[in-house]
């Protein structure tokens, strides 16, 4: 799986992720839920983040290539 869980600090509800050089990263935040995800971005194309319900359940990956 390319998301990975981020911990969630359960006194304040808050999140810690530092900068990566050179990464688009999303960071996926779900109050249904509680659960955080951070997944690198594709390079050329697009990362769709589907819900239903109000709840995050898919992260949809489309990559390009440029020549």
């Amino acid at each position: 799986m390319r998301a990975k869980e981020l911990k969630i600090n359960i006194e304040d509800m808050s999140i810690k992720k530092e900068l990566e050089l050179g990464k688009v990263l999303v960071v996926i935040l779900d109050g249904n839920q509680r659960k955080a995800k951070c997944v690198e971005a594709v390079e050329h194309g697009f990362t769709i983040i589907e819900t239903a319900k109000g709840k995050a359940t898919k992260i949809k990956f489309e990559e390009g290539e440029l020549f």
